[in-house]
Formats: C-alpha cells, sequence, structure tokens
C-alpha cells in the first residue's frame, strides 16, 4: 500500500540536520546552492519522510532520503524516490545517480543497478558527495529517470 504524499520544500536545511545525522547521513552541505529538500507528509499532514536532490544537468543526485521508522515498509521510500527522479527529470536530467554505504539498500529494489564511479558523469562526480562526505566505499547507484 503506497500512501499519498504531499511534498513541501524545506526552506531552512538547516532544520534537516538532527533528523539526517540520526540517519547517519551527510549534513555538511545541506544549507549550500543547488540542493532541494523536501518534507514529505500524508495529505493529513503527518510527517513521514524527507528527500532531497541535486540537478545536475543531464544528471540528478539523490540525497539524503530518510522514512520516519513507522512509516517504513509501506511503500513511502519508493514514492519519494519517484518523485525526486521526476523533478530531476524535468530538469533535464535522464539519468538519477545516488551513494549509499552500509547494508544493501531499498535502491536495488526500485530497479537502480550498482555503477562504478567511472560510469557517472563528471558534474556527479564533482559534488562533494562524491569528493568526501561518502566515503571512497561508499556504492553509487545508477537508474534511467525516463521510462
Amino acid at each position: 500500500m503506497t500512501l499519498p504524499l504531499v511534498a513541501t520544500a524545506v526552506a531552512d536545511p538547516v532544520g534537516l540536520v538532527g533528523l539526517l545525522s540520526e540517519a547517519g547521513l551527510p549534513t555538511e552541505d545541506v544549507a549550500e546552492p543547488g540542493r532541494v529538500f523536501l518534507r514529505y507528509a500524508t495529505e493529513g499532514g503527518e510527517f513521514v519522510a524527507i528527500g532531497g536532490f541535486e540537478p545536475l544537468g543531464a544528471a540528478v543526485l539523490l540525497r539524503s532520503i530518510v522514512v520516519v521508522p513507522s512509516y517504513r515498509g509501506y511503500g513511502v521510500g519508493g514514492a519519494v524516490t519517484a518523485d525526486l527522479m521526476r523533478r530531476g527529470r524535468e530538469q533535464g536530467a535522464a539519468d538519477a545517480f545516488a551513494f549509499t554505504t552500509g547494508e544493501p539498500t531499498f535502491l536495488a529494489a526500485l530497479g537502480f543497478r550498482r555503477a562504478e564511479r567511472a560510469e557517472a558523469p563528471a558534474a556527479v562526480l564533482a559534488t562533494r558527495q562524491a569528493m568526501g562526505l561518502c566515503s571512497v566505499s561508499a556504492v553509487l547507484w545508477r537508474k534511467e529517470t525516463v521510462r
């Protein structure tokens, strides 16, 4: 069951630092220009997730997808990911990328495939995520935004 979600822009991403830190995600660059963070809620206004992206021309880097624990397993992460990819596609991105660490990720279940860093466009490799916020052992994932 996928819940209908309402996305609103996060005006002050610094307020996300606590939630991102708890999830083990990088926070050092959340307030820098070029990042878009969205707050996702149910139609009734209950907060369920956050997600972000960096539009990079022909690519979009997905960032900081965190689902509130009580909403995990209901398709919220997939809905957030699809929304972020749609927004990237609207800005010209043909491919979506994401870095992850740790256990296998839900991205594989959504059709993302592991990619070598050499496959990523220069714009993705030039992000702070690629250049140091995510360790060199972080896995890069890729998926076409167009179906």
